[in-house]
């Protein structure tokens, strides 16, 4: 297979046609308390993997639920297709992933999932050993044009539903570990072929183990099509809808979200700071819209913080062009205490909207049918 050539980083494709700070201290008397969260009524039991053990649902406090502990840089002009950590750096990776959970850690950030479904498991497990933060990893394919040579060259459904299945009951490569969640991945619309495939495997795979899925980047095609395939709608959650426009206006965006939320599917936005994304103004509509209409329960917020080495230097998503931002770097899992949601707050969302978003919503999207 060969990988796509062009300068787009990681959501570049879905940028055209789309949308075209408080102190730390006020931050940390924010703290999100899951005691304030609407307590779920018959809660069923469950629990969920993560890198250090299985854990209650209901421990999972302030999760954010799009995020990547690591990440890997391409495809560009210099650097093609999937390019794996340094072998040189992998200390200092380790390192300073744990310096970033940390960081969130102290201003109350209780739960990362991870959502890079190819992932050196070994670093991942240094990583857990170093911090509080309870990471939940996952398991799928993302973009194919950026996954490694063995992943993206798989054509046999078969083997790909084998896979998952395999990563989500048994664990990850040689380990124990197993993913908690799916992650699947669309180039855009309409699906590929071969997107279809892994559409159809993840779908097989919950409808058996009933483990969620997650897409990249979430529509009512991906939706109907999981959906159709056998996939519970309670257990799906579509990422980035908040860049979903290709052309049309923030209120036909509006409606077709909240036609996806009154059939059970969850909405995550995650491009607060990334103007060129998502102008603030839009975001705010679009949340405020669901919220209105009675769908606060099927909205989750996240950072979708990532970096990769670049020229042996720590490069954040934004940090270089086509959308510059030189405060790029700031977009930590911290970023959600420290910015995010005195932003919120600000804009006139309460802090039990912000728990629904952040403790409420991502417990039950794990807890359904589980």
């Amino acid at each position: 297979m060969t990988s796509s050539r062009n300068t787009y980083n990681r959501r570049d494709f879905i940028a055209k046609g789309t949308f075209a700070s408080l102190s730390y201290l006020m931050a940390s008397h924010l703290k999100i308390q899951p005691a304030l969260a609407s307590p779920l009524k018959d809660v069923k039991k469950c629990t969920i993997p993560t890198l250090t053990g299985m854990i209650d649902c209901n421990t999972l406090g302030t999760t954010l639920m799009h995020e990547h502990v690591l990440w890997f840089s391409g495809p560009r002009l210099d650097n093609a297709g999937y390019t794996p950590i340094p072998d040189d750096l992998r200390s200092e990776t380790v390192d300073f992933a744990i310096s970033l959970l940390n960081d969130a850690a102290r201003v109350g950030i209780d739960t990362v999932v991870d959502l890079t479904p190819h992932r050196p498991i070994d670093l991942y497990e240094r990583i857990a050993k170093g911090t509080s933060v309870k990471i939940v990893v996952s398991t799928g394919f993302y973009r194919r044009a950026k996954i490694p040579p063995q992943l993206a060259d798989m054509e046999d459904e078969k083997q790909m539903e084998e896979l998952i299945l395999k990563e989500v009951s048994e664990g990850i490569g040689n380990t124990k570990i197993r993913a908690g969640i799916i992650k699947v991945a669309g180039e855009g619309s309409p699906l590929t072929d071969w997107e279809k495939k892994i559409f159809r495997a993840a779908a097989k795979v919950n409808k058996v183990k009933r483990v969620p899925i997650a897409t990249h980047v979430g529509s009512r095609e991906q939706f109907d099509f999981l959906v159709q395939a056998g996939a519970n709608p309670y257990q799906l959650l579509l990422s980035h809808v908040d860049t979903g426009r290709r052309g049309r206006t923030r209120e036909q965006l509006a409606d077709e979200l909240l036609s996806i939320a009154k059939e059970g599917g969850f909405l995550e936005v995650d491009t607060f700071g990334q103007e060129f994304y998502t102008p603030w103004n839009d975001l705010v509509f679009l949340l405020r819209f669901l919220c209105d209409a009675g769908y606060a329960s099927r909205v989750i917020i996240s950072i979708d913080s990532n970096w990769h080495w670049g020229n042996g230097k720590k490069v954040f998503e934004g940090s270089e062009e086509p959308y510059f931002d030189p405060h790029a770097a700031n977009r930590t899992f911290a970023y959600m205490k420290t910015d995010v949601v005195p932003m919120l707050l600000k804009a006139g969302f309460s802090m039990k909207e912000i728990n629904t978003f952040l403790v409420d919503n991502p417990r039950n999207y794990f807890t359904v049918d589980n």
